[in-house]
């Protein structure tokens, strides 16, 4: 026979395992009690909802810049870059060799004597001179599109922007974190 056995078919162990809930219990409900010693208001839950950041806002956030980065993408497909080479220089289009000529001389001369100093200023001129001239020839524009095609274009950057101002927390999140970063100075930091 088990010794552990007692008079109501339990063993001692299950026993003190109960003991030791229903004390557990009592304790439990002598604390819960005493768990809000300060009532809470709705208003304090609702200004701990806005302190904490949400998933929700992270979402606006992150929404919002993929939007504006989308409308940038569009913008910058619908532009149409052509070239116009001279035009800003007054050139009429056909005399690029003009611009290659000194530049050829600047690398004879520097193949001739490497140590010319006068070879590495035609030479760099020259270049400068061919990349100004490409930059400045180009012509961007865009192409003839209906009134609703422009809208769709320009749609993603106010909906970005409206979401990433909303995933900041709205005009007071963005004062509050620009405050806190000491960007702008509420009236009791300028009396000071």
């Amino acid at each position: 026979m088990n010794n552990d056995k007692c008079c109501g078919g339990h063993s001692q162990p299950d026993n003190k395992i109960e003991k030791k809930l229903l004390e557990l219990e009592d304790s439990l409900q002598t604390e819960s009690a005493t768990a809000l010693p300060v009532p809470v208001s709705s208003q304090d839950l609702l200004s701990l909802n806005r302190q904490t950041p949400s998933l929700k806002d992270d979402m606006f956030y992150f929404s919002g810049i993929a939007l504006l980065a989308f409308g940038i993408l569009v913008l910058f497909n619908h532009i149409r870059v052509g070239t116009g080479l001279f035009q800003a220089l007054g050139l009429t289009g056909q005399g690029f060799g003009f611009i290659i000529l000194p530049l050829l001389l600047g690398i004879g001369m520097i193949v001739y004597n490497p140590k010319s100093k006068w070879g590495y200023l035609v030479m760099s001129v020259s270049c400068a001179l061919v990349f100004y001239s490409v930059l400045a020839s180009l012509i961007m524009s865009f192409p003839p599109m209906s009134l609703l095609a422009l809208i769709i274009m320009f749609l993603p950057f106010a909906l970005g922007g409206a979401f990433l101002v909303k995933g900041m927390g709205g005009p007071a999140g963005i004062e509050h974190r620009l405050r806190n970063q000491g960007l702008i100075k509420t009236s009791v930091d300028k009396a000071k």
